[in-house]
């Protein structure tokens, strides 16, 4: 049986921001307010999460459900673009038709594939998808910031290349592969520490809400596969995209 946080123990948990805060004003970043912005979002947008879950759970209906992973897709796309910091054309666009392939792959081969489940329920689709998509959109964050920077500090060499008679496949190659490496390192990092270093969110909570640890296991080992596949195939897909559209019909960097 769970044991489960009070409000007080819940406020005062709000106490170590404390740390946060006295050690980033050590070193004079000047970021107590980002901070306090930060966690009360998330706290908001936690708490409205929770309560909306047990609406959503409760119909458990496929359009309803459909809906909330289309809106959760569109945020994600919108949550690169400001940690990325990156403006091009279509951009939005490339960002959440890469993250909605990868994760209705990904969604149907575990739901069906892997767990066996009969139906398209609510209470595994939502929570897989947050997984799903939460690494996604921080690997792609990484990804295009990384493509972006690298192919403006190497747009002589590029262009040189496409005169010298590469294709654009072929002219932005190092620096597309350079990107795709950076977006995947986070996700074997992760991979690699697990079990030893630490253990994930979601073998965790399945522990504490005392399933058998080698059950939870087998759910983490999937999980941890499937957030892998997606992020592979959703930072292939958005370079592929993207590669096509950053030079013009001259052949030249538009960015």
């Amino acid at each position: 049986m769970i044991k489960h946080i009070s409000s007080s123990g819940l406020f005062i948990s709000y106490g170590m921001l404390l740390i946060i805060i006295l050690l980033t004003n050590k070193e004079n970043l000047k970021i107590t307010k980002d901070i306090l912005i930060s966690f009360f979002r998330m706290s908001v947008q936690l708490f409205f999460a929770g309560f909306a879950l047990l609406y959503i759970f409760k119909i458990d209906n496929i359009l309803l459900t459909t809906c909330v992973l289309v809106v959760m897709i569109f945020f994600a796309s919108r949550i690169v673009i400001d940690r990325s910091k990156v403006s091009f054309k279509n951009i939005t666009l490339y960002l959440f038709v890469s993250i909605l392939i990868s994760t209705s792959f990904i969604l149907l081969f575990m739901l069906f594939g892997v767990i066996k489940l009969k139906s398209f329920d609510a209470r595994y689709v939502i929570p897989l998808a947050g997984m799903v998509i939460g690494n996604s959109m921080n690997s792609m964050a990484i990804n295009i910031e990384r493509f972006f920077s690298k192919s403006k500090d190497n747009k002589e060499v590029i262009e040189e290349l496409l005169c010298l008679g590469a294709n654009r496949y072929e002219a932005l190659s190092f620096i597309r592969m350079d990107a795709f490496k950076a977006s995947l390192l986070p996700s074997l990092s992760s991979a690699s520490g697990m079990g030893i270093v630490f253990l994930p969110g979601m073998m965790t909570g399945q522990i504490l809400s005392g399933i058998n640890p080698l059950e939870s296991v087998s759910y983490q080992i999937a999980i941890v596969i499937a957030i892998a596949t997606s992020v592979t195939i959703s930072n292939y897909l958005i370079l592929r995209f993207i590669e096509k559209s950053v030079l013009n019909n001259k052949e030249q960097l538009i960015i």
